[in-house]
């Protein structure tokens, strides 16, 4: 077993989180879930069996990833068993459901249940009606959660949890709190989040407000990622993506190709094409037509770089499959399939980590509009954090570029982890 070494925030957890409800919440890294590795079999292990365990998470995968494997990991196999396919594992030897907390129909296994502990982690992730149909089934006399979450919004239903009369204990945390972390891992973490809202959420741990511009940084010097035409083409660029955004009734089609260099060290934006629809109406041939068009611009501007994917919006499946036909067709070598969809939250850390760690690059003389349109994309809401999209600003262009890499989003953006504490 690992060595039992706890900061002073995390003892202060151990002995004074007894309430029914005890969270902590606060920066990336500052040592929130590595104390529940310990807390967990504590707890379980005081059930009674009046109630059921249950561990809820985002998705079932990542409440794997962050919590049933770094237990396992301490307590060995037999004693964190894998879920089963009715959503159970048992840890410690007691039965365990395991659920993912984002959509409220994933929980139906559990409603009408009694409840006897819970752990929760990325609370602020759950959809709302999960977290409250739990409130009805902690109703044993000895119920209890304990539960980890990045701040959000102050508007956050969760924050108004926390800041209601209910019985709670909680702890927010800097990423200062952790003495265990690297002084260049907190160095970096914070380079990383610089200029956003989540550096006040992910470093300082506080609920803040998204307002504004979403990559600032971006839209006061876009020259600072620029390359020229003639720089780019002495690059070892080995593959290049090709993102289509299919617009609606009242917008329009976007085509952006996307440069990898070497071994997905950097990108770069290399051109881009717009298509705009008449009458309300998406043409079909109109699309391939243009698809075909801007394969012979990027053959001719970049004759060396092979296009090897074209990533389309996964909402239009028939004009996918027949930009697939067309593709092969005309003989050309790119895999066309899904866009990968990634929720708003990781999708702007992940641009604003491609900017502040100098892993985006941009001809901006070929793509005038993705510059327009990373400079202008903006929050829209004061109590969720989504993109404003009422057309006055060109998501279509922002989703095309983000579509021509998201596939490959876990070689560019991964959240930095340090396993120690």
């Amino acid at each position: 077993m690992s060595e039992f070494q706890l900061s002073t925030m995390q003892k202060e957890y151990w002995n004074n989180a007894n309430k029914r409800w005890n969270v902590k919440s606060g920066a990336t890294g500052s040592g929130k879930t590595y104390l529940d590795f310990f807390l967990i079999p504590k707890r379980i292990r005081a059930c009674t069996g009046q109630g059921l365990i249950v561990l809820l998470g985002n998705t079932k995968s990542t409440l794997s990833r962050n919590v049933l494997d770094p237990l396992r990991g301490i307590y060995g196999d037999r004693a964190i068993s894998n879920i089963n396919n009715e959503n159970v594992a048992y840890l410690f030897g007691k039965k365990t459901y395991c659920l993912g907390a984002d959509k409220v129909n994933q929980v139906t296994k559990i409603q009408g249940a009694t409840i006897e502990y819970c752990y929760g982690d990325e609370v602020t992730t759950w959809h709302r009606e999960v977290f409250e149909m739990l409130k009805s089934r902690m109703r044993c006399e000895n119920s209890i959660f304990d539960g980890t979450c990045n701040p959000d919004g102050p508007k956050h239903w969760f924050k108004e949890f926390l800041d209601s009369d209910a019985d709670i204990y909680q702890q927010k945390y800097t990423i200062e709190d952790n003495p265990f972390l690297p002084a260049k891992f907190v160095e970096e973490l914070k380079k990383e989040y610089a200029g956003t809202v989540y550096y006040d959420r992910f470093i300082k741990g506080n609920w803040t407000r998204a307002e504004g511009l979403l990559f600032p940084q971006f839209a006061n010097n876009p020259k600072r990622w620029d390359i020229s035409y003639e720089d780019v083409l002495e690059l070892p660029v080995r593959n290049v993506f090709i993102g289509l955004d299919i617009g609606g009734t009242k917008s329009h089609s976007t085509f952006v190709a996307t440069g990898i260099v070497g071994n997905y060290q950097r990108q770069i934006r290399l051109a881009e094409k717009m298509v705009k629809h008449s009458k309300g109406t998406v043409d079909p041939d109109r699309l391939y037509e243009a698809y075909n068009e801007f394969q012979q611009e990027l053959r001719v501007l970049y004759p060396a770089f092979p296009v090897t994917h074209c990533f389309v919006d996964n909402e239009a499946q028939v004009i996918e499959n027949g930009l697939r036909s067309y593709s092969q067709q005309k003989g050309y070598g790119a895999v066309v399939a899904d866009c990968k969809k990634v929720e708003f939250t990781n999708r702007t850390l992940s641009y604003n980590y491609l900017f502040n760690t100098d892993k985006f690059m941009i001809v901006s003389s070929m793509c005038p509009n993705i510059v327009e349109s990373l400079s202008t994309m903006v929050y829209a809401d004061e109590k969720e954090d989504k993109l404003l999209d009422d057309y006055t600003t060109d998501v279509d262009t922002y989703d095309a570029d983000f579509y021509s890499w998201s596939r490959y989003i876990d070689y560019f953006y991964m959240k930095a982890r340090y396993n120690g504490r």
